[in-house]
């Protein structure tokens, strides 16, 4: 006997609302399961590596290309992105910095008043190395002859140019007299001994002295100078005496030249430059200035406004 499927027939007949309630019923059944799966999906997007411009997400916060840059000039080295291991080292200072100012800022402390002092200083130190840097863009270029004037007038950076190792004697304090009193000195023991005889604390340690480093004038003054015999090199409010241990010659001569003696004066031209712009401006602005009675303008220009910082410490 073939066996015989029921026939549509044969089944109930049920409610249309009843349909609809199963349907309503599976669809509150799946909902939850959507939702998981975009939560998923939405994790699995945040979990991707950041690309383009964006260098890390950290708590939720982009790092960017642009901010490592930033990061690696204000560091001085001169360096880029290229090089991997210095741009990841940029990259940490400045999530670092940022997590922990805003763990700073969670505290308030940005609006207490020594912090409020603390962030002004802060961004006006940032907005007038700006204001230098766009100074600095708009001085005028330098044709070859001028570089050449400017190597054939220190050979001691150039042709004559030595890096020397020295013995040095470092007094972080030093009066104008008893500074113009060391210069009578030939050796390093006499420069101990009238230091001692003043009771003038001091440090010896060594150091070298590569004559790219020094101020030109000063360069020219010492590159004849033979082992054995001494200068000084003031610094602040104190001097470095040195006592040359052993010399080495490093001509710079040629394209090398050329090229070292463009930037030189560029860097000399742009600094002079905004030095005389940052001096004229204040000469305005501080023209009308009044000051209570503890307080006056200084016999001399301050030079933290320019940033005039002199060269020529040993590096050790």
């Amino acid at each position: 006997m073939p066996f015989l499927k029921r026939s549509l027939a044969d089944e109930p007949m049920r409610p249309i609302t009843a349909a609809n309630d199963n349907l309503e019923e599976f669809s509150m059944s799946i909902r939850p399961l959507l939702l998981a799966s975009v939560i998923l999906l939405a994790a699995c997007d945040s979990a991707e590596a950041p690309t383009g411009q964006v260098a890390a997400v950290v708590d939720g916060q982009e790092y960017t290309v642009s901010q490592v840059n930033a990061e690696l000039s204000a560091s001085g080295i001169g360096a880029d992105v290229r090089d991997k291991e210095l741009a990841n080292r940029a990259l940490d200072a400045a999530i670092n910095r940022s997590i922990l100012a805003e763990e700073a800022r969670s505290r308030g402390l940005d609006k207490t008043p020594g912090g409020a002092l603390t962030l002004k200083r802060a961004e006006e130190v940032a907005l007038v190395e700006l204001l230098r840097r766009d100074i600095q863009s708009k001085a005028p270029s330098l044709s070859d002859e001028e570089a050449q004037q400017f190597i054939r007038a220190n050979p001691a950076l150039f042709a004559d140019r030595f890096v020397s190792i020295v013995e040095q004697v470092v007094v972080p304090k030093l009066s104008r007299s008893d500074l113009d009193a060391l210069e009578a000195a030939n050796t390093l023991d006499e420069v101990r001994a009238a230091l001692d005889g003043k009771n003038i604390a001091y440090q010896t340690t060594m150091g070298s002295v590569d004559s790219l480093t020094v101020p030109p004038a000063i360069a020219q003054q010492i590159v004849d100078l033979g082992v054995g015999e001494v200068y000084i090199i003031p610094q602040g409010d104190g001097a470095r005496i040195n006592a040359v241990i052993s010399k080495q010659n490093y001509p710079i001569t040629g394209s090398e030249a050329l090229e070292l003696g463009r930037q030189l004066v560029s860097k000399q031209r742009s600094e002079g430059q905004a030095q005389d712009v940052f001096r004229s401006i204040l000469t305005e602005k501080k023209a009308g200035a009044r000051y209570s009675e503890e307080f006056a303008a200084p016999s001399q220009p301050n030079g933290e406004a320019n940033g005039s910082a002199q060269p020529g410490a040993a590096s050790e």
